[in-house]
């Protein structure tokens, strides 16, 4: 009983994990598309 306790706990963070990953990356991501159009937005404004 104790294996399946603890083997439930190990999947449930390592899931827990994997969400923080993926958030992490979305906010990531959402930061380096605002530079990236803020650039390309100044960029076209110069021409």
């Amino acid at each position: 009983m104790t294996g399946l306790a603890g083997e439930v706990i190990y999947e449930a963070v390592k899931f827990i994990i994997m969400l923080l990953l993926l958030a992490g990356g979305v906010v990531i991501g959402g930061k380096l598309r605002t530079r990236s159009d803020a650039k390309k937005e100044a960029k076209n404004k110069e021409i």
